[in-house]
């Protein structure tokens, strides 16, 4: 149980939630997927995350929105054929334990670990850590030790739903270079200027970028600040919410996905460890 004022457990249809409350925001984590479902800065009182209102939060299906967390493979990059594995990795679908929770004069820290980390697809030996930071910004930060004898390679990623107002009047700010279309094939293209979402996006941008702004209506809304990254993945199913079941047909006029990852590999040696890590900022 968590040994702070700050810090409630609650539960729903099976699930357990750790409400957090504290001076700075409020915010919401489900143990099943280790999943983060809401940050509400308390300087304005906006929620920053978008949820499904068609979720599924009764444990039958991985949670549509907040913070799915992708280990130790992204998307189907796990080797075999596609859909022989779940997509995205096995941790987002099993019941996290609560490690510790503490507060200090900048706000609620939280510590997670899921149930196992070996499992078909990936049977190394490890730890994997997710630490919650809530105040005036909220930091997630994903922890992977190899604690074997042996390297091994992963890949990982905070696939976060931003909420938006309105999608088609959002701007992102910071992403330059080139980037990997998902949906022509994997082209590669130049990053448009500026960075507007006018249909269905999927795109892996393959640089290590640490700064990106999401800007409504001329303003920042939300800065995202990335660490251990060497991805940005950019996401919105636009129309085709509508094939998705666990969305509403016009959810993707309110969200969009901006993901810190590791979609390209990461090695770690025995004894070594990787923190991949995303800061919100509210602006």
């Amino acid at each position: 149980m968590p040994s702070v004022n700050s810090v409630t457990v609650s539960e729903s249809n099976g699930l357990t939630f750790l409400d957090v409350d504290n001076a700075f925001a409020t915010a919401r984590i489900s143990l099943f997927g280790g999943h983060i479902l809401s940050f509400v800065p308390k300087s304005d009182n906006k929620e920053r995350l978008w949820v499904s209102p068609h979720a599924y939060l009764n444990g039958e299906r991985p949670i549509r929105g907040g913070i799915p967390v992708c280990w130790p493979w992204f998307s189907d990059d796990h080797g075999r054929e596609k859909g022989a594995l779940p997509s995205h990795g096995f941790l987002r679908t099993q019941v996290w334990k609560l490690v510790n929770s503490e507060e200090s004069a900048s706000g609620t820290t939280i510590t997670l670990s899921p149930s196992f980390t070996r499992a078909e697809g990936f049977e190394n030996d490890c730890t994997v850590t997710m630490v919650v930071a809530i105040g005036e910004t909220m930091e997630v930060s994903l922890v992977t030790e190899n604690t074997g004898v042996v390297a091994f390679d992963f890949n990982c990623a905070l696939h976060t739903y931003f909420h938006v107002d309105d999608i088609q009047q959002a701007v992102i700010k910071g992403i330059e270079g080139e980037y990997k279309d998902k949906l022509d094939t994997w082209a590669v293209k130049p990053t448009l200027s500026p960075y507007t979402i006018t249909g269905e996006t999927d795109r892996i941008h393959l640089a290590p970028i640490t700064n990106a702004d999401i800007e409504v209506d001329g303003n920042i809304f939300t800065e995202v600040v990335s660490q251990g990254n060497d991805s940005l993945v950019v996401w919105n199913p636009w129309q085709g919410a509508a094939s998705i079941s666990d969305m509403d047909p016009f959810g993707y006029k309110h969200m969009l996905c901006v993901e810190t990852s590791l979609t390209q590999g990461r090695t770690l040696a025995p004894g070594e460890s990787h923190t991949l890590s995303q800061t919100i900022v509210p602006r």
